[in-house]
């Protein structure tokens, strides 16, 4: 039986992860992979994303989030301190819950990561003609905006 043509609405989820896995591949032809130069696990890394982009969660949020145990998280967290990655911070409210906030040094961390990014986002889109920059920007835009009411829709439902 042959096979069926996809319909352009089907083939898009397909040509956006052809784009993501271009622009990881740029970023691999370039050696732009910063995150392995810094002294980090995955779990220490991916514990200064979140700890940034949340501006600080409880213990067993971290350990959740990353999926590891309640009891792994201790050492983790002690390692980010030590690195001034991460500070311990208690609760005005309560006294029992202890804040893990992002430290001194993980917001030029967190920054440095997301501008290589943003360099290999900016080369590909002047690859583009000029009227269909534009077109692609407000599209990309688009995208941005309907990711974002999904997540907020996914947080109100958590």
């Amino acid at each position: 039986m042959p096979r069926s043509r996809k319909t352009s609405r089907e083939r898009r989820p397909t040509d956006l992860m052809r784009l993501v896995q271009a622009v990881r591949a740029i970023q691999v032809c370039r050696s732009e992979r910063k995150w392995m130069l810094l002294d980090l696990t995955m779990a220490q890394l991916k514990s200064v994303m979140l700890l940034v982009r949340t501006g600080g969660m409880r213990s067993r949020e971290l350990a959740d989030s990353l999926g590891i145990a309640p009891s792994a998280a201790t050492p983790l967290v002690d390692r980010l301190v030590e690195q001034k990655l991460a500070r311990r911070e208690g609760d005005a409210a309560d006294r029992r819950i202890i804040w893990i906030r992002p430290g001194t040094r993980a917001q030029a961390v967190h920054d440095q990561l997301l501008d290589a990014n943003e360099q290999v986002l900016a080369d590909v889109l002047r690859e583009l003609p000029a009227p269909d920059r534009a077109a692609v920007t407000d599209s990309v835009r688009l995208l941005a905006d309907a990711a974002g009411r999904v997540l907020t829709r996914h947080k109100q439902t958590t």
